[in-house]
C-alpha cells in the first residue's frame, strides 16, 4: 500500500491543509476550540490565522524564522502557532512549566526572532539577553493580541511551503541534559493524525477532546492542536492545575475523549470521596507520557466502567506509535504497533531479541524528526537508517503486545539482581491512600551497595504516620521479592516530575527533590 507521505502533494502548508479542508467540508460554523466561555469556529480560526500571519509579516518575519510561543493553552497560542506556519515561519512552543533557565536557554538556542508571550513572562525574562530576538508580542497588554487581530486588514495566502520544509520545533524536557530542539516537517502532523487518531483510536467529527498534556508537549500538540482538525472535531483549551479542576472541567465541557497521564488518573481516583467524577460523557480514555501501572488501569475500569488505552510515543516521532485499542487493551502493556510504523526490540548486538526477552526499543516511520537542532552527533546516535533508538527497554509477548521495563538508566542492581522501579511503584500504588510513587536507588557509601528508596505522595486526608509506613511495607512484602522491598520510604507532598509529567528520576537521584518531606508523628 502506498505510504501517506507518497500520496501528499509536493507543495504542502499544513496549517492551510487542516483549516481549509474543514471549510471545504462545510464545517465553517462548527466549533474547533473551546476556551472558558468562548467558542472558536473553524471560520474564525481561519480568519484569525491569516491576520496573525499578516501581523508577523509587518514585523519582518520571513520563511524559516523561528517564532517562540511562551503561552498557556489558549486561543492566543493556537492562533499564533497556525499563523506562524501559515506565513512560512517556524513556531517553537515552549512549556511554561519549564524552569526559567531552560526557557532562556531555548530562546537563545532556537534563535527566535519574535517572542509571543504574556506580560508576566516578558517581565521575568527581562534580565536575560537574547541577541537574535527582535520583537516581543505581549498578548495580554492593551491592545490584546486578539483585539489587535480584529483590526488587521490583510489576509495573505498561505506560504507555498513543501511537505519537507520545517514546520515547527518542539523541545525535549531536558531531563537528561539541556533541552534539545526537535525539528518536524509539514507532513509529520498528517501522518500521525491518519495513522493514530483516525485509524487506531477512531477519533470522530462529533468528538470533543480534552487533553491534560499541553500544546508544547508532543502528546498534547497532537491531542489538542491538529488531531481534532484532522477529523473535524473540537478540543478544549485549559490549564487546569490539579485533579479537582480537571474533574470540574469534565463536568463543565462534557468531553467525549480524555487524554490523560498516569499521575492524573491516580489523582482523580484518590479524590472521589471529595470530588466524584461523572464520566457519562466519556467514550474513550487514553494515557501516555509514561507507563500506566496496571493497578491504576483496573481501579479506573472498576470505578467508571471505562478502559484506558495506553500508548507510547516520543517527541522525535511526534506522537504515539504503540497503542492499545478500545476493546483490545492489555493492562500493563503499551499495546501493539500502530499500523504504518515499524517497531522492534533488539539485543545488544542489534539483532531482533527473542520473544519475551528484554531489549532496546527501536522505531521507524514517516513522522520521524528531521533531527535535533544544532546537535549533529546526538542526531547520529539516535537515528540510523529508517529507525531511531528510543532509549527504552521493552519486551514483546506472543500476541505482539509491547511491555515497558524501564529506561536504560533507570534499572539498578540490588543483591546482584536487576530491579525495575516501575514494578515496585505499581505494587505500592495498589495500597489504599497512595497517590504517587517514585523509586530510585540509594547507595550506602560505607558498604558500596544500592538499596531501594521509595518517595511516596499520599492522597488527600491520608496521614503519613509510622503506622501507615509499617502497613505499606507489609503490603510490599506480600507483593514483591525480598530484595525489591524499599529499605526506606520517604513521604513527600508530591513527586518531582518533569514539565511533561514524567517522574524526574535524575533530580530525585541527586537528592534535590523540591517538595518538603512530611514528618511522621
Amino acid at each position: 500500500m502506498e505510504s501517506i507521505y507518497a500520496q501528499l502533494p509536493r507543495t504542502l502548508n499544513i496549517a492551510a491543509y487542516f483549516i481549509e479542508e474543514n471549510l471545504r467540508n462545510g464545517r465553517g460554523d462548527a466549533p474547533v476550540y473551546l476556551y472558558q466561555n468562548n467558542v472558536l469556529t473553524y471560520r474564525q480560526v481561519h480568519t484569525s490565522v491569516k491576520r496573525m500571519a499578516a501581523l508577523l509579516q509587518t514585523l519582518g518575519v520571513e520563511w524559516e524564522n523561528r517564532i517562540a510561543l511562551l503561552l498557556p493553552d489558549s486561543p492566543e497560542l493556537v492562533i499564533s502557532f497556525w499563523g506562524s506556519v501559515w506565513t512560512g515561519a517556524v513556531p517553537v512552543p515552549i512549556n511554561t512549566a519549564y524552569r526559567q533557565n531552560d526557557i532562556a536557554y531555548i530562546l537563545e538556542d532556537c534563535r527566535a526572532r519574535v517572542l509571543v508571550t504574556t506580560r508576566e513572562w516578558r517581565d521575568r525574562l527581562l534580565t536575560h539577553s537574547f541577541p537574535f530576538l527582535r520583537h516581543r508580542l505581549v498578548v495580554d497588554e492593551p491592545p490584546t493580541l486578539m483585539t489587535a487581530l480584529e483590526i488587521v486588514q490583510q489576509e495573505p495566502e498561505a506560504a507555498a511551503t513543501t511537505r519537507d520544509d520545517a514546520a515547527f520545533w518542539l523541545y525535549t524536557s531536558g531531563s537528561t541534559g539541556q533541552p534539545k530542539g526537535v525539528i518536524h516537517l509539514h507532513h509529520d502532523m498528517l501522518v500521525c493524525a491518519e495513522l493514530y487518531a483516525r485509524n487506531t483510536i477512531g477519533l470522530r467529527e462529533d468528538d470533543l477532546i480534552y487533553s491534560i498534556a499541553k500544546v508544547p508537549f508532543a502528546y498534547g500538540l497532537g491531542n489538542t492542536l491538529y488531531m481534532p482538525m484532522a477529523v473535524g472535531a473540537a478540543a478544549i483549551l485549559s490549564d487546569a492545575p490539579n485533579a479537582f479542576d480537571i474533574v470540574a472541567d469534565i463536568h463543565r465541557y462534557r468531553p467525549t475523549v480524555f487524554f490523560g497521564i498516569p499521575s492524573i488518573y491516580s489523582a482523580i481516583l484518590n479524590i472521589q470521596e471529595l470530588s466524584p467524577l461523572d464520566p457519562s460523557s466519556l467514550r474513550l480514555c487514553i494515557s501516555a507520557a509514561e507507563q500506566l501501572p496496571p493497578s491504576i488501569w483496573y481501579r479506573w475500569r472498576d470505578r467508571f466502567g471505562l478502559e484506558i488505552c495506553e500508548g507510547i510515543g516520543t517527541t522525535e516521532m511526534l506522537h504515539i506509535f504503540l497503542s492499545n485499542q478500545p476493546g483490545k487493551c492489555k493492562p500493563g502493556s503499551s499495546g501493539q504497533v500502530v499500523p504504518g510504523y515499524t517497531v522492534r526490540v533488539v539485543d545488544e548486538a542489534g539483532n531482533l531479541a527473542d520473544p519475551a526477552t528484554v531489549g532496546d526499543l527501536e522505531v521507524g516511520g514517516e513522522s520521524l524528526m528531521q533531527g535535533y537542532w544544532n546537535r549533529h552527533q546526538e542526531t547520529r546516535e539516535a537515528i540510523f537508517g529508517d529507525y531511531m533508538k528510543t532509549g527504552d527497554k521493552y519486551l514483546v509477548d506472543a500476541d505482539g503486545y509491547f511491555y515497558f521495563v524501564g529506561r536504560r538508566d533507570d534499572r539498578f542492581r540490588v543483591q546482584g539482581q536487576w530491579v525495575l522501579p516501575f514494578e515496585i511503584e505499581d505494587a505500592l500504588l495498589q495500597y489504599a491512600g497512595v497517590q504517587d510513587v517514585a523509586v530510585v536507588a540509594e547507595v550506602d557509601e560505607s558498604k558500596d551497595l544500592a538499596q531501594v528508596v521509595a518517595y511516596v505522595a499520599l492522597g488527600p486526608e491520608v496521614a503519613a504516620t509510622a503506622t501507615f509506613e509499617r502497613e505499606l511495607k507489609k503490603h510490599a512484602r506480600q507483593k514483591l521479592a525480598h530484595f525489591k522491598i524499599p529499605q526506606r520510604i520517604l513521604f513527600v507532598d508530591s513527586i518531582q516530575r518533569t514539565a511533561t509529567g514524567k517522574i524526574d528520576r535524575k533530580r530525585i537521584r541527586l537528592q534535590v527533590l523540591e517538595t518538603k518531606e512530611v514528618e511522621i508523628p
